[in-house]
């Protein structure tokens, strides 16, 4: 397998990109990150991987941002004895073209051709070798797997054993299709083998179970009988438990007189305790009464003593209130003719205000008036215009595929020319056409061109093979042109294009009106705005009507503006003496009004005082009147002695009810119907139980347990025999595969030879005489010597770990190459080599370039300077 030449457009980051390979020697393709080199080798796995209407991530990932285009890729290889173009484009337009050379030429398209690439792959590519050459970005330190049968056969050859190839292979699968029947490859057993001892399994199962209910039937016999017995001593203990449950009803009927006595006592002593309460009650409001009394007569005595203190100080507060008065009426004057004069400034500044509003407004709506008209123009200019960018890109590549093929036509059909020898009328192509003397026509070519002079003579020129096809093609493409033009509504692509300029400035027309729009309206309608014109306006119109100054109105806005400052410094100044003469004012009529309020205070306190003095005073007198003091103490004491008898009383009787225990009782009555209940219970579930186990018996007995017992017997023996059969041949299997496996290893120890000679011819190259390498089963290197030192692979730097990897690779593509091989890829590797070493390996690798194809990728050209023969491409 060669790669000849990769070509991408549109794909990803790359705009376009073309890279032509020689089918042995090495191409390093150099550029800076992100510049595309690795999206080359991923664009060749991405046209063989998915088809064109593939709507995978990996496609997504490739489509270029911000262009209405699809990523492109074409390769040209070799693979065996196919040589061909294969070419596919994704999302936009999707389409896919195999073009194959060599052995013979085939052209298809579209899904047909991916397949067919897929079979060529699968016939002449060792996809495994493939993906074993490539050190991807990124995977610089996995080891390769050469567990692949191409270099199995060169290693083979090369160690001068007998290459089975295919045939062996074959025997071999065969083998492990064998032992794949009934073996995992960690040599457990499989389905097959499982199955069968999962089918004896079953049988002795089924076996078992019919040994169980035979078992089951006589233990349910037995049970049958124990149930009999059972029932007569669950009939004794319900007939015991009606017994206890009688005596205990007469023992509760017994506390029940005890408990109503109980309660009388308690009854009595909540009526005595009542009566208690309400003769403490009324002793005690007699107190109250002759404290109140004693409360009464102290206050008025203060309160007269207050008022008698307080008029000397009234006079002087209310003449300072009297003064205080008129200061504040003369501020409050120039006070209000100060603000009359700042309101008027207000109102003309505010009037001038919106004179320049208004006419900012207008000119705003004139612009508006503008917009909308322009707006207007471009949508309807829209209407007609329906070309947009997608109709001209498709009208724009038919008319390009039309230009080819009518020049394509022009070099396969003969040219047809007609010359008329005098004025005359004929009939070209069914189309009548006036020619004039000595004036050449040229019709345009066809497959068949026929030229006609009516009356006189009929001319037929007729296209060859190829010809046809290419007539076929310029009327496919035709056909395709003018019905994009007739869909579009336009004459051809010229008109299109014209179409397509025009809308584009109606829609830059459409955005301009819509900014100015947008800036002028902002949040408002134009008949919201033509309304606050006419408003501001009603409102000057207002201003100059209203107005009752002497004053004449300010010549602008800024006189306006000045004077309004000096009547707002005199309303300032006003209204601060306003505040002095009402702080001074408030005080003084603050002392006064408190002086008001403390005589008006003292004087209700003593008109109070001297009400409630009075009204306690009656009604201690009254009270006394309907019942002296000692009368109320004496029946306080006898409801207390009378009391405390009754609480003694129901002490004694709540005694006796606790000594019968009452709820111990009753918990005993519950717990005796609780057991009479569960008796009949369960002598009612061992009855169900009883003709349960009777019907389950006889239909048992009916369906024959014992022929049960001899069928499930009978298949235990079969599966047992079955079982031994297929045991036989998995063991015969896995000895089988042992024994090949073992010398298949013994051949592979054998070939594994040149594969590690040729790893160190390379490796010398780079380390010296002293180096040496020791491989695995699967081929990879397990070990490294160098100075008579040796090291584990997993021991190694990661730069020595890298460079073994790289030679490993190049060492199976050279010897592989006489097979045809594949193309040696390395990303971006060599990152963690030092600089000797990378002058070595670039004669290393130099060394392997005679019969393989090398590609290297790399954003550090300095690393392959020492690459002796080599060609450079830059990205």
């Amino acid at each position: 397998m060669r790669i000849r030449r990769i070509k991408v457009r549109d794909y990803g980051g790359i705009v376009e990109a073309e890279v032509t390979f020689p089918d042995e020697g090495i191409t390093i393709i150099e550029g800076p990150n992100e510049s595309g080199k690795t999206s080359l080798m991923d664009a060749v796995d991405l046209i063989f991987d998915l088809t064109d209407s593939s709507n995978h991530r990996r496609v997504k990932q490739v489509v270029p941002t911000g262009k209405d285009v699809g990523p492109w890729v074409e390769v040209e290889m070799t693979a065996g004895a196919y040589e061909f173009t294969y070419s596919k484009r994704w999302v936009r337009k999707p389409e896919t073209v195999l073009v194959i050379e060599q052995p013979q030429r085939e052209q298809l398209s579209g899904r047909e051709a991916h397949d067919r690439v897929t079979e060529i792959l699968d016939e002449a590519v060792d996809l495994a070798l493939w993906k074993t050459l490539r050190l991807v970005q990124g995977e610089g330190l996995a080891q390769a797997t050469f567990e692949v049968s191409a270099l199995g056969r060169a290693l083979d050859a090369a160690a001068g054993g007998d290459v089975a190839g295919d045939s062996e292979d074959v025997l071999w699968d065969r083998i492990e299709a064998e032992f794949g029947e009934y073996w995992t490859p960690g040599g457990k057993p499989k389905t097959r083998l499982s199955q069968a001892e999962n089918n004896l399994e079953t049988a002795q199962k089924k076996a078992d179970e019919a040994k169980t209910h035979l078992r089951d039937l006589d233990s349910s016999a037995r049970e049958i009988q124990r149930l009999g017995e059972a029932a007569q001593t669950l009939e004794a203990a319900g007939a015991k438990a009606a017994d206890e449950l009688t005596a205990l009803a007469k023992q509760v009927d017994d506390t029940a007189t005890l408990r109503n006595a109980a309660e009388r006592c308690k009854t009595d002593l909540e009526r005595l305790d009542l009566i208690h309460a309400a003769a403490q009650k009324g002793r005690q409001r007699r107190d109250d009464l002759i404290t109140a009394h004693k409360t009464a007569s102290d206050v008025l005595n203060r309160v007269t003593n207050e008022i008698e203190q307080a008029g000397p100080t009234r006079k002087i507060i209310i003449d300072e209130a009297t003064s205080t008065k008129a200061a504040l009426a003369a501020a409050r004057t120039n006070w209000a003719q100060a603000q009359e004069s700042f309101d008027q400034a207000r109102e003309d500044t505010e009037y001038l205000r919106q004179l320049i509003e208004i006419d900012q407004m207008t000119e705003r709506m004139e612009r508006i008036d503008q917009a909308l008209q322009q707006r207007q123009e471009a949508e309807k200019a829209l209407e007609t215009l329906t070309v947009d960018e997608e109709h001209l890109f498709a009208i724009e590549e038919a008319h390009l595929s039309l230009t080819k093929a009518r020049a394509a036509a022009g070099q396969a059909l003969p040219e047809v020319v007609v010359t008329a020898l005098q004025d005359l009328n004929v009939t070209i192509n069914d189309t009548e056409v006036d020619l004039n003397h000595d004036t050449d026509h040229t019709p345009t070519p066809q497959e068949l061109t026929r030229i006609v002079v009516p009356g006189v003579i009929s001319v037929s020129v007729r296209a060859g093979g190829e010809g046809t096809a290419t007539v076929e093609k310029l009327e496919d493409v035709s056909r395709l042109y003018q019905a994009l033009c007739k869909q579009a509504h336009v004459a051809d692509f010229a008109e299109a294009r014209k179409q397509f300029d025009a809308r584009a400035a109606a829609l830059r027309s459409l955005d301009d009106a819509a900014a100015t729009l947008d800036r002028d309206l902002r949040d408002l309608k134009p008949e919201a705005l033509s309304a606050k014109i006419l408003s501001l306006a009603e409102r000057t119109k207002k201003h100059i009507l209203d107005r009752v100054a002497t004053n004449p109105i300010p010549t602008d806005h800024t006189a306006a503006q000045v004077l309004g400052h000096t009547a707002a410094q005199v309303l300032d100044d006003a209204k601060a003496a306003l505040g002095t003469a009402e702080r001074v004012a408030e005080k003084t009529a603050t002392k006064a009004s408190q002086l008001d309020i403390e005589d008006a205070g003292l004087t209700g306190n003593l008109s109070i005082a001297k009400s409630t003095a009075d009204s306690a005073r009656q009604t201690l007198e009254e009270a006394r009147e309907t019942e002296n003091d000692a009368v109320l103490t004496k029946e306080e004491n006898s409801a207390s002695v009378a009391a405390e008898t009754a609480k003694t009383a129901y002490r004694a009787a709540q005694n006796q009810l606790d000594k019968a225990d009452p709820d111990s009782l009753d918990a005993l009555l519950s717990n005796a119907k609780a057991a009479q209940e569960r008796h009949a219970d369960n002598l009612q579930k061992n009855a169900e139980r009883h003709t349960e186990l009777q019907i389950r018996l006889t239909h048992d007995t009916e369906r024959g347990p014992a022929r049960d017992l001899d069928e499930a017997t009978t298949s235990l023996e079969e599966a047992r025999a079955h079982l031994e059969r297929v045991s036989m041949r998995a063991a015969a299997a896995q000895l089988l595969h042992r024994v090949f496996s073992t010398h298949r290893q013994k051949a592979r120890d054998r070939y594994a030879q040149p594969f590690r000679e040729q790893i160190e011819i390379l490796g010398r190259i780079v380390y010296g005489s002293g180096f040496e390498v020791a491989l695995g089963d699967d081929l990879s290197i397990t070990t490294r010597t160098l100075a008579h030192t040796t090291l584990d692979f997993d021991q190694l730097s990661t730069g020595a770990q890298e460079q073994l990897g790289l030679l490993a690779r190049l060492a199976c593509a050279m010897i592989v190459s006489s097979e045809g091989g594949a193309p040696v890829i390395f990303d971006d590797a060599l990152g963690w080599t030092d600089p000797n070493r990378l002058t070595r390996m670039g004669a290393a690798i130099s060394s392997a370039a005679d019969n393989c194809q090398i590609i290297i990728l790399t954003c550090v050209p300095d690393r392959y300077a020492n690459v002796g023969i080599a060609r450079t491409v830059t990205i």
